[in-house]
């Protein structure tokens, strides 16, 4: 686990964070995805776009990280991918624990239009 969320943004694997909004059971970043991220190489070539299982790990670290939750997850419920996440693109994840404690629900999209959502799930750990 990370020591802090800033130790988490480093390097070529993660997006450009913009903006963090936390309160209580909610946070909500706001990032950029970068073009040189090393998920978008080959995936796929002359149309990059953000891979599903690289959106469902940023969603589970932040959590993890946010949360304190444990580093092992049991299962991934409601998993839906409805759009694609492009390069330069501006994204939103929001991440919602629930009050059982043990799953937080994570949802990606436009900030601009957020009715698009790009993916969305229940992270079970």
């Amino acid at each position: 686990m990370h020591n802090s969320l800033a130790d988490i943004f480093q390097g070529d694997e993660w997006p450009d964070l913009l903006d963090i909004d936390q309160s209580g059971d909610k946070s909500v970043f706001r990032f950029k995805i970068g073009a040189d991220l090393k998920w978008l190489k080959g995936h796929f070539p002359g149309q990059p776009v953000l891979p599903g299982v690289v959106q469902t790990h940023w969603a589970c670290c932040l959590a993890q990280q946010v949360f304190s939750l444990p580093q092992n997850i049991k299962r991934i419920d409601n998993l839906k991918f409805q759009n694609v996440i492009l390069p330069h693109q501006e994204v939103s994840l929001e991440l919602a624990r629930h009050s059982s404690g043990d799953s937080v629900t994570f949802r990606y999209s436009d900030p601009a239009t957020p009715a698009q959502a790009f993916s969305e799930g229940k992270l079970v750990f």
